[in-house]
């Protein structure tokens, strides 16, 4: 779809106010030059890595530990089962590991015969990073997150475990799209500055100053993490809508057999693609956060490589159904902005993206609000991850909500078009309740305050998966006295807050899985892991008991535009019930206490 500079500049002076202005302004940048190139830039700060050492090819090696040599380990050899010294029970296979011999590989710096020692006791002796260990305490000791501490690693780690791995080095690729160069980057910055996250430049300083300070504080049993850059064929755009599987299936080709990698992730450290993330399982390549949302299914099909940090869509989808059943369904519409809509009892849509998972998912919330609790959520209008048609899809989708006397609209989507949903309602004057399901940082102040605040203040309120602004960007949180500790500077950029948490699972999962370090041992080390987080805790509670994606709870929230944020800005979500989180089946079976006095 062409937009002429006329229709831009009339758009632009639609927009109310300054910042959704920023917002328009930078979508038709976006579309002018080149598309937003996946689903998790906008929310996952697409930031970057500068290369440091190591030019080889189209590959750059980064800051880590550069020596050693990269493993080169047969699929058969590397990998050829659950071999773990702990004694604890594989998830999916049930098979006991038991502590002794793995095979190991020649590699010229890597130990080879004999046992591999077993890992560290948990809570006692002093950590590699020197932290006094005991009971209670993790291997970050202000961490709600981090795996429980353990004595200092000596021994035989087994050298190479996998392909990827040696006694030395954890050989881990970043995979930098076709399109992640040029204009875009631009446009990126734009819009992730009009929410208040990290620019591309400054998310890659972050990204680099963890990556150095977790190499010295967790346990990896002799090992560092060597990254190193990957130009690949991939698109995006493309594998943000589940396609381009070609290119990202000879991308993962090229990740394991020729960069030799352990594991794979995205540029900036944010989220694979679906399609990556079913090419790197085949390739037995592991991958810490994949698949932003897709369905628990898929990552079982992909155990015990792919993993992910956001919930999972199946337990969303569960959650809402839950939600709107017990709380709002068979109800009126009280919060909506027209009279009509408020004396009349609620009818839901949803706006989603057509990809099958998120599909699948939807499926999931209509069968149980029919079976459950009598009610549905229709229409259903399915859109394109492509930012280029965010603006004409929303307005599509907002004349059939409206058609259809729709009450109140259901975003299961991404921030950026709820820019253009509420900016089209606004157009036609029509005033929904907006429900916010959580993700995709819907539920952030700074993105909720590029909306059409007319549409949205008062209006708007749901589910939010992560915790408070303050409880992620406080200069005395976690991710700030990770990032003071990395650094030794005091003062914490709020942009690195999620670098933080991604780069956190990564290591958890590396310091879980042993001395023996396979995906499989991946797999037995995280799904034993106790949770962490919870009511108190910046991104809700984690666990991986019983799936293979981390956040498992949510709080409610309500929009209010004249509320002041954590950093003194007007529009803030306020929480109900103090931020009790709440887990599937334990939504009270009332109206929301949101607004009061309305």
């Amino acid at each position: 779809m062409s937009v002429s500079r006329e229709q831009e500049v009339a758009a632009l002076a639609e927009a109310k106010g300054a910042v959704p202005r920023a917002a328009t302004r930078a979508t038709y940048h976006l579309r002018r030059y080149m598309p937003l190139y996946v689903f998790g830039t906008v929310w996952a700060l697409m930031i970057g890595l500068f290369p440091t050492i190591n030019h080889d090819g189209n590959s750059t090696q980064l800051a880590g530990d550069a020596t050693g040599q990269s493993g080169n380990v047969a699929p058969g050899q590397s990998e050829s089962g659950p071999t773990a010294a702990d004694g604890s029970v594989n998830f999916d296979t049930g098979a006991t590991l038991p502590s002794g011999a793995s095979r190991s590989t020649g590699s010229s710096n890597s130990r080879v015969g004999g046992a591999i020692s077993p890992p560290p006791a948990v809570g006692s002796g002093v950590t590699v990073g020197g932290v006094a260990c005991k009971p209670g305490v993790r291997q970050i000791p202000f961490s709600q997150y981090a795996p429980p501490c353990v004595a200092k690693f000596t021994g035989n780690n087994g050298g190479v475990t996998s392909r990827g791995v040696t006694d030395k080095t954890i050989k881990i690729t970043i995979k930098r799209n076709s399109d992640a160069s040029g204009p875009n980057a631009q446009a990126v910055d734009q819009v992730n500055k009009s929410a208040g996250n990290a620019t591309v430049q400054e998310g890659n300083d972050y990204g680099m100053e963890y990556v150095q300070w977790f190499n010295k504080m967790f346990e990896l049993y002799g090992r560092r993490v060597e990254l190193n850059i990957f130009d690949g064929q991939g698109n995006g755009t493309e594998e943000a809508q589940s396609k381009g599987q070609q290119a990202a299936c000879a991308d993962a080709t090229n990740i394991a057999l020729t960069q030799k990698s352990f594991g794979a992730v995205a540029w900036g450290f944010g989220y694979m693609s679906q399609p990556f993330s079913e090419c790197a399982a085949q390739q037995k390549l592991y991958v810490s956060l994949g698949a932003p949302y897709f369905p628990e299914r898929d990552f079982k099909k992909w155990n015990p490589y792919v993993w992910a940090g956001v919930m999972e869509c199946e337990r969303i989808s569960h959650d809402v159904a839950e939600y709107i059943g017990k709380r709002l369904a068979h109800k009126n519409a009280k919060w909506a902005g027209d009279l009509a809509l408020q004396n009349a009892q609620r009818r839901f849509a949803t706006y989603v993206p057509d990809n099958d998972g998120y599909q699948h998912c939807t499926d999931l919330t209509q069968e149980d609000l029919k079976t459950k609790y009598n009610t549905t959520v229709e229409p259903r209008y399915s859109y394109a991850l492509d930012v280029s048609q965010f603006p004409s899809e929303a307005a599509r989708g907002i004349v059939q909500f409206q058609a259809a006397k729709v009450s109140t609209v259901v975003m299961a989507c991404d921030p950026l078009s709820s820019v253009f949903l509420t900016q089209a309602a606004n157009k036609q004057r029509y005033r929904p309740e907006w429900l916010s399901i959580g993700v995709a940082a819907q539920d952030t102040n700074g993105f909720a305050r590029l909306w059409d605040q007319e549409e949205v203040d008062g209006h708007l309120f749901g589910m939010s998966q992560i915790g408070t602004d303050s409880k992620v960007y406080s200069q005395t949180g976690e991710a700030a006295l990770a990032y003071k500790a990395a650094t030794g500077k005091s003062t914490f950029p709020t942009g690195a807050a999620l670098t933080y948490y991604f780069l956190l699972q990564l290591f958890n999962q590396l310091q879980a899985a042993g001395p023996n370090l396979t995906p499989q041992n991946i797999a037995i080390g995280t799904h034993n892991l106790p949770a962490g987080g919870g009511d108190t805790a910046a991104v809700g509670t984690w666990s991986f008991k019983d799936d293979h994606t981390a956040i498992d709870d949510s709080r409610e929230i309500y929009y209010e535009g004249n509320a002041t944020g954590f950093d003194g800005k007007k529009g803030a979500y306020l929480e109900t019930y103090g931020g009790r989180r709440f887990s599937a089946g334990n939504w009270p079976a009332e109206d929301p206490p949101i607004y009061p006095g309305k």
